[in-house]
C-alpha cells in the first residue's frame, strides 16, 4: 500500500464517531481499508459541548485504528451538522465583455469564484457555494452554459454556511488529537452524496438522515440541491422516551429500542412480553412489545411531522418531490418507513451508501452513510496529499484481503 494514496473521513456525531480509511485507486474509485465506529462523549445535537471529552474519544479511535491497520492519521475530511447550518439560494450577476461572446471554462470558473464571495456576518463561515443553474440573456434553467453565446450571465448557487464558533470547536477537537482538517463538508450534503442516484436527483427527492441528536435534510430537484437544513432532534429522543416512560437507564432503554422496538402495523409478536426492572422498583415487571411500540410510535410520528413542516418554504412550493429517502441509524427502527409513508403521503425508501462493495454486511448500513459521503465529497473536491503514514510497510496483501478489519472496494456509481 502506498501511504500517499490514503484518505481519512470522520463523522463526529452526537452519539458516535465513525471513521473511514481508504486508498485512492483511480479518479472515481477508492478501496476501503477500515471502518471504525465507537461511542462519542461531549457532543449534543451535533455541537461540541466538551472539547476535552470529544478529543479524548477521537484520540482513542485513532489509536485503535493505528493498531488495526498500521497507519498514523495526520489529517482528515470532516463533516459538520447542527442547527447552526443555514442555506439559501443566491443569484449573482457576472460581469462580461461588451457584446455577444462565447462562454469558456474560464468564464464558468470565474463565475463560481465570484458567486462564492457572498457577504456573510462575521460569525458565519461559508462551507459550500454549489452552482444550480445559469441564466443567459434572460433564458433561465441552463445547466451547462459552456460554448453558448451571451451578453449577460447570471449564476444561481446554493449557499451553505455555518457558525464560525461551532466549526472552530470541531477543528479544535481534531487539533488536540494532533489531526489536521483537510476539508469540511455539511453533513446533509454528504449523506445525499452517498445514497442518491443521479435519477433520484433529477426526478426530485428529499434525503433525511436521522442521527442520534440531529436530523439532516437535503432537497434535490432537476439534478441540483435546492434546500438543506438540520433539525436539532434525532433518534436519541426515542431512547429518552423509553427511559422516562419505563423508568430505565439510557443504555437499557437503547437496547430495548434496538432489540424489541417495532412501530409497524403488522406485529405477529405484539403480545410477546419483555421483562424490565424499573429503577424505583425492587422486582422485574413485564411489558408487551405493543406497549413499547406505542411509546416509540408517538415520537416517530412527531419527528416525521417536523420534517414535513420544515419543508414549508416558499422556494419549495414548485419543487417536484417524488420520494423521501431516509438513512441514518434512527431510520432503521422497525416500522418507521410505514409511518413515514402514511404521514408524508409519498414514496419512501430506506437507503444505505451506494457503490460500497467488498465489505461485510454489518458494515454496509445506513449508519455509515454520512462518513461514506464525507469521503466521496473529499476525494472529488479537495487536495490530493496524504492523510496518513503507513508505519508497517510489510503488511501482507493476502492477510489484508482476508482480515475482517479491512474492506475492499468503494466506487461512486455515475449512472
Amino acid at each position: 500500500m502506498k501511504s500517499d494514496d490514503i484518505r481519512v473521513a470522520i463523522d463526529i456525531g452526537t452519539t458516535k464517531i465513525c471513521t473511514m480509511i481508504a486508498r485512492i485507486k483511480d479518479k472515481n474509485t477508492y478501496e476501503v481499508i477500515n471502518i471504525t465506529t465507537m461511542d462519542c462523549d461531549g457532543m449534543n445535537k451535533g455541537l461540541v459541548v466538551d472539547e476535552q471529552l470529544v478529543s479524548e474519544c477521537l484520540t482513542k479511535s485513532f489509536e485503535n485504528i493505528s493498531k488495526e491497520v498500521g497507519i498514523n492519521i495526520n489529517k482528515a475530511f470532516i463533516g459538520v451538522s447542527g442547527a447552526h447550518l443555514e442555506s439559501k439560494n443566491h443569484w449573482t450577476n457576472i460581469s462580461r465583455p461588451s457584446g455577444m461572446t462565447s462562454i469558456t471554462q474560464d468564464d464558468i470558473d470565474e463565475a463560481l469564484k465570484i458567486a462564492s464571495k457572498i457577504d456573510l456576518n462575521n460569525d458565519r463561515k461559508l462551507l459550500h457555494a454549489i452552482p444550480r443553474s445559469y441564466t443567459l440573456d434572460g433564458l433561465h434553467g441552463i445547466v451547462n452554459p459552456l460554448g453558448m453565446h451571451t451578453a449577460e450571465l447570471h449564476v444561481e448557487t446554493h449557499i451553505i454556511s455555518g457558525s464560525l464558533n461551532s466549526i472552530s470547536n470541531i477543528q479544535n477537537c481534531l487539533k488536540k488529537s494532533k489531526v489536521k482538517v483537510a476539508g469540511i463538508v455539511a453533513e446533509p450534503l454528504a449523506s445525499a452524496e452517498a445514497v442518491l442516484s443521479p435519477t433520484e436527483k433529477d426526478e426530485g427527492c428529499v434525503v433525511v438522515d436521522i442521527g442520534g441528536g440531529t436530523t439532516d435534510i437535503a432537497v434535490f430537484d432537476n439534478g441540483n440541491i435546492i434546500h438543506s437544513k438540520v433539525l436539532p432532534i434525532g433518534g436519541n429522543l426515542f431512547t429518552s422516551d423509553i427511559s422516562i416512560a419505563l423508568d430505565l437507564d439510557f443504555n437499557t432503554s437503547e437496547n430495548l429500542k434496538i432489540n424489541y422496538g417495532n412501530i409497524g402495523p403488522d406485529q405477529n409478536n405484539a403480545t410477546d412480553e419483555i421483562k424490565i426492572k424499573p429503577r424505583k422498583m425492587d422486582e422485574e415487571i413485564q411489558i408487551t412489545r405493543r406497549e413499547l411500540g406505542q411509546i416509540l410510535k408517538e415520537r416517530a410520528a412527531e419527528l416525521i411531522r417536523m420534517i414535513s413542516i420544515s419543508l414549508d418554504e416558499s422556494h419549495l412550493v414548485d419543487a417536484n418531490i417524488g420520494k423521501f429517502i431516509f438513512t441514518g441509524g434512527g431510520s432503521k427502527l422497525n416500522g418507521f418507513m410505514n409511518i413515514a409513508k402514511y404521514i408524508l403521503q409519498n414514496n419512501v425508501r430506506l437507503a444505505e451508501p451506494r457503490g460500497l462493495s467488498g465489505i461485510t454486511n454489518t458494515q454496509k448500513d445506513p449508519t455509515i452513510s454520512t462518513v461514506a459521503g464525507i469521503m466521496l465529497w473529499g476525494v472529488e473536491n479537495k487536495e490530493v496529499s496524504s492523510h496518513a503514514n503507513l508505519f508497517n510497510e510489510n503488511i501482507n496483501q493476502q492477510e489484508r484481503e482476508n482480515s475482517s478489519a479491512f474492506s475492499k472496494f468503494m466506487k461512486k456509481i455515475k449512472s
